[in-house]
């Protein structure tokens, strides 16, 4: 019997879609090991507030250490789950280069969700603290959705949409 090599899942869609709820069932439905950028920064650096200037820096020291670690899990022949918002073309293509590179297969998951309800959804997750997240303003996610790129087969990706978490 030959089976299908283990799938590399990326995430992308608006701060407060419901991305990391989606990760979660998909950890257990899958099953496959999630790594979350937001939970793993939150513990190495608790004080550092994403907007700071080392920020980005120390993110992506952070996201090699978990493809380093992820890749350790695909060769194992588990799926992995990478729950950071992969909200440009060029991190798409970044990621899907990698584990492409590496052999394996990739699958985005663009988890649709109108303005709106992002942004209600991340107030909430604010207002209640919610561990493994970082809190966002209104603005904040204002901003972050007019940086959004949406994503295109034209990308080569095999693309799943998913609506609201």
């Amino acid at each position: 019997m030959i089976s299908a090599p283990p799938t590399v899942h990326l995430l992308c869609g608006l701060n407060g879609s419901g991305k990391t709820t989606l990760a979660r069932e998909l950890e257990v439905s899958l099953p496959a090991v999630r790594f979350s950028l937001d939970e793993w920064m939150l513990l190495l650096y608790p004080g550092l507030h994403y907007a700071t200037e080392d920020y980005g820096s120390r993110a992506e020291t952070c996201k090699g250490l978990i493809w380093d670690t992820a890749l350790q899990v695909l060769r194992a022949g588990a799926d992995v789950v990478l729950d950071w918002n992969q909200w440009s073309r060029a991190r798409r293509a970044t990621w899907h280069q990698n584990a492409r590179a590496a052999g394996f297969a990739v699958l985005l998951h663009h988890v649709t969700t109108p303005l709106n309800t992002a942004i209600e959804q991340t107030r909430h997750r604010t207002l209640a603290a919610e561990p493994g997240s970082h809190a966002l303003t209104e603005d904040g996610v204002r901003h972050l959705a007019g940086l959004f790129e949406e994503p295109s087969e034209t990308e080569g990706l095999r693309i799943h949409r998913v609506p609201a978490r």
